[in-house]
Formats: C-alpha cells, structure tokens, sequence
C-alpha cells in the first residue's frame, strides 16, 4: 500500500468512527446496551407495572417482573415484538396527546432503541452506568408505592374468599378510631392495596373505596351518607392518586372508610383464598387551597341489544360553577370498546377532552391532567360509550352475545360511568393543615 493509499484509508477510518460517534442506539445496534440505554425507557414506562410480586398497589396484570437486567433479558424478543406493535405501554387514549401527565407513548426513537438493542443480542453494558435504585425501597415503603403511608387503614378483619366463589362483591367499612386519627386532615394522596397477590393475585376485579361522614352508621337501616366523598375505584393497570401541591381532600375524625371488593375468579377445589384490602393515606404538606371532590356521568338505564356492534350510550351533566377539572376516568365492562369526553362551553364552542378509541376493561386508566383543566360555569360535560355484543367480542372477552344486557355491578353486567375529579376554581379560604 502506498503512502497516499495509507492516508486515504486513515482518512476513511476516522470518518466513519466519527459517524458511529454520531449515531444513536438505534442506528449502531452494536452500540445499544441495556445499562445506557434501554433500562432509562422501562424505568420511565414499564416498572411500575412489571415488578416483583407484592409491590404493587393494585391486581398485578404484568405476567413479569422486569426491574433488573437479568429479569428483561429472558423476554427481550417479546418486548420488541410488543413495543413495535404498540400493545405496551398501555395506553388507549389518541387524544388529546402531551396533556396528561401519566402518559405512556413510546417515541419512534425509544421503539428503535429498545429493537436495536434485541438485534445486537440484548448485551448488558456497562453496569457502573446503570440509572440509580429509587430512593425509596421496599424495605422502607413496605412496597407501598407513593412511599411510607401516614395512615394505614385494613379492612376489619381477613376475609376469606370461598372455593366456590366467582362473582362476589363486598363492601367492608372501618371507622376511624382517635388513635388513627385524632383531628382533621387534609390528604394529598391515597393508594389502595387489593391485599391479594401470589398465585392468586388476578382474583380482583376492581377495588374501590369512600370516605363516609363521621355519622355514618353501616348498620342502620337509614345511613347519612349523602356527602359522602368518593376516592375512586382501582383495577388491572391503574395507579395510586397523587394530588397536585396546594390540593386535597379532607378526611374528618371519625369518619368511615368504606372498601368495596369485587372478587372475581374461577370456582373450584382450592381456588379460596384469603384476603386483607387496605388503603394508604398521605397527608398534605402545608396549605389546602383546593378542596377536591369527585363524581361520574352516568347512564343507569343503559341497554344493549343482543349482536348490536356499536351501541353508543350517553351522559351528560352541565357544571355550575367555575371548575377545575383534576382528572377523568371512563368506566365500564366487557363490551366496552370506546370513550369520549367533549366540552361544549356557553358560547357553544366544543373541545374534545378525551378520546378512548381501544377502551379495554382489563385496564382502567385514570387519566391524570398535568395541570388542572379550567371548564367555566354552564359548561356542559358530554361522555359517551360504544359497546360491542358480538359473538367475535364476546369470544375474546367470554360473555354471552345472545343476551340483552344492562346496568349492573356484575362483569357480565355492564355499566357507563364518566368519573372526574374536580375542584371549584376559586380557591377557598386557606386551610391550614394540622398534621
């Protein structure tokens, strides 16, 4: 080789070098690392589902654990396969896009990376450079995770799901006794645990819970709960509550705390099992200027005709005051396939707030605003559902498509619930908290 050849080639060599240099993970497979740049994306999109069974708050619907390198690599392939499809994260809302903070869309670059990383052979990297553990653990939290709760409340005692259970719902109350809970105080989060998990963790078909009125009396016939307050209802993919700073909820002393368990399993031989549902409390930091409260939209007297494809049935309520609407959660069942939300203001103007076109029951997705959304009074809020009764649905989703079905709290029931969280928008007096 000649001198001016040896140049040339020199030449060629830096040049690409510094291209590869250049290069995202994606485009140099033989760059892309789990430590540098795959575990950043399943941090930020995946763990809180796929985790080691207990800690999650909820029914564990990820089949895996993927927190470690040695746990991701066993299914890298599957996690190509499902990111490149855009099954997972799960996310089910195409509109409106950037407005909710929890959020789940990978980028075509995160897509790209997480595949390239699979073609180059799933290579760990160099682990100094692995993100660093949350700074809160299990052994700290109890696995709770918002972190360590000011209050815990269980049901009353352990309640014993029976072998022949498959359809079972039931509403546990625990007041709150002056050691729990000696004064007022305002919460800024709330985090419900199912209390089931192991083998039989997908036994829960949703959780919810209230606070009643500290003359609430379970066992009379006539119970005071008209102002009771709602916390919401948890299933497969949902998330513990959070309220943004300056909001919160007040728990009075002596209030009930009501747990509604809907278990829902297979019947036989040693499916029984027992189970301890509990709520976690945080209290707020500070001042409360917001009081959040929560309602739905409803349709009570729904009815879908047998093989109807797509049976729309609606709601609506119209606000009275200014309102800050904090976050909005469609609700319903099996033959559930789509969602939306519209605001049409006073002067008739209508803005789509969400819209759900892949609602799947197995994930029930609070969508949380990233700021709170400003709706002026007379704003009236629309929510309507599409159903499917097909026998093509219904192979997927195990119901029955020969039968008219209606409102009820049953999985082969069906319901239309548009849940939102809101607060007025004129802040109150300043609340001081106490705890």
């Amino acid at each position: 080789m000649t001198m001016l050849s040896r140049r040339i080639s020199a030449l060629a060599c830096g040049s690409i070098a510094a291209i590869l240099a250049a290069l995202s993970p994606a485009q140099a497979a033989d760059r892309a690392t789990y430590y540098d740049d795959v575990a950043p994306i399943l941090r930020a999109n995946c763990q809180s589902c796929h985790q080691p069974v207990g800690r999650n708050m909820g029914a564990l619907v990820a089949p895996m654990s993927l927190m470690t390198y040695e746990e991701a690599r066993p299914y890298a392939r599957a996690i190509a396969r499902k990111v490149q499809a855009r099954e997972m994260p799960p996310w089910f809302a195409e509109a409106p896009r950037g407005v909710f903070s929890n959020e789940r869309i990978l980028t075509d670059k995160e897509i790209q990376t997480i595949v390239a990383w699979v073609d180059a052979g799933a290579p760990a990297g160099d682990k100094s450079h692995a993100t660093p553990p949350p700074a809160t653990t299990e052994a700290a939290t109890g696995g709770w995770s918002l972190g360590k709760p000011d209050l815990i409340v269980k049901i009353p005692k352990p309640f014993v799901v029976p072998d022949d259970a498959e359809d079972l719902q039931v509403t546990f109350y625990t007041k709150l006794t002056d050691d729990m809970l000696p004064q007022d105080a305002y919460v800024r989060g709330w985090e419900f645990r199912t209390g089931t998990y192991g083998p039989h963790r997908n036994t829960i078909h949703h959780m919810c819970g209230g606070v009643e009125t500290p003359a609430f009396d379970p066992n009379t016939a006539e119970v005071q709960n008209e102002d009771a307050l709602s916390l919401g209802c948890i299933a497969g993919g949902a998330e513990p509550t959070e309220l943004p700073d300056g909001f919160g909820r007040l728990l009075k002393k002596g209030s009930t705390i009501a747990m509604g368990m809907h278990y829902y399993k297979e019947s036989g031989a040693g499916t029984g099992y027992t189970n301890e549902a509990e709520i976690g409390f945080y209290f707020a930091k500070g001042a409360v200027k917001h009081v959040v409260s929560s309602t739905a939209i409803g349709n009570l007297s729904l009815e879908i005709p047998p093989g109807a494809e797509n049976h729309r049935v609606g709601g609506v309520t119209t606000l009275k005051n200014d309102t800050l609407v904090i976050a909005l959660w469609p609700h319903a069942h099996l033959r559930a396939k789509a969602a939306r939300y519209v605001a049409v203001y006073p002067d008739g103007r209508r803005e789509l707030l969400l819209d759900v076109p892949r609602y799947d029951q197995g994930w029930q997705v609070t969508y949380k605003y990233r700021e709170p959304k400003l709706l002026p009074k007379g704003t009236r809020i629309e929510v309507d559902m599409t159903y499917d009764n097909t026998t093509t649905r219904a192979a997927k989703k195990q119901f029955d498509a020969t039968k008219r079905v209606f409102y009820g709290p049953r999985t082969q029931d069906e319901m239309m619930l548009g849940f939102f969280a809101f607060t007025p928008a004129q802040p109150a007096d300043v609340q001081t908290q106490q705890q």
